[in-house]
């Protein structure tokens, strides 16, 4: 019979073999490499963005299907993202731009969830705060007005607010603050992806 930890190494092995078997590993740094095969360089961004090239939005399917891939890597490994096209197409401007735009997006959803975490630190503090308020007026009211049945009342309601404020906070810490964490800590490395770009299996990268 296995230990834990036994266990844990063969769900690791699985795990990092079943990635292998999906995507490409780059030999020298380790990163796993989503590949994504493209007609066109405008094929990265949103058909229903008119803007000029340089502004346009990221493609929604492209955006769902990096993220996609993002959850399958493990978030302690490191990815690049890299495009296939059509040799005759060939732009190195157009590359940078696209560089350019995916970082840009991704950056922005960055610091958007970090200051959604900061903001929410700040919201369950004060929920916290007025939790033990709560509770501590509905024990203040339950002990000197045990005889009358408003003050009883009003006690109880206000002890079931606290409970109320005190729930929500400790269900940030435990479940809502997990996600946004994840979330930050996975734009963070889509931001920070190497981008390939490959003509007729020639690799090209943009810094």
């Amino acid at each position: 019979m296995e230990g834990a930890n036994g266990l844990d190494i063969k769900r690791f092995y699985k795990k990092t073999n079943y990635l292998s078997k999906i995507y490409e590993v780059d030999a020298t740094t380790k990163n796993y490499i989503i590949e994504i095969s493209l007609d066109k360089y405008t094929d990265v961004f949103n058909d229903w963005d008119h803007a000029s090239f340089k502004k346009r939005d990221i493609d929604p399917d492209l955006v769902f299907f990096l993220e996609s891939c993002s959850e399958d890597i493990p978030l302690k490994y490191g990815i690049d993202i890299c495009f296939y096209l059509p040799k005759e197409i060939q732009d190195k401007d157009r590359e940078r731009i696209i560089v350019s735009g995916l970082k840009t997006y991704y950056s922005f959803y960055y610091h958007t969830e970090r200051r959604t975490l900061k903001e929410s630190y700040k919201k369950y503090l004060g929920y916290i705060i007025v939790a033990f308020i709560f509770l501590a007026l509905s024990y203040i009211m339950a002990n000197f007005a045990k005889n009358e049945i408003v003050y009883v009342t009003l006690s109880q309601g206000i002890n079931i607010g606290g409970w109320v404020f005190l729930w929500e906070a400790i269900s940030f810490v435990f479940f809502k603050r997990r996600k946004i964490v994840y979330d930050i800590k996975t734009y963070e490395r889509l931001a920070g992806a190497s981008v390939y770009f490959k003509y007729d299996n020639v690799k090209r990268r943009i810094d």
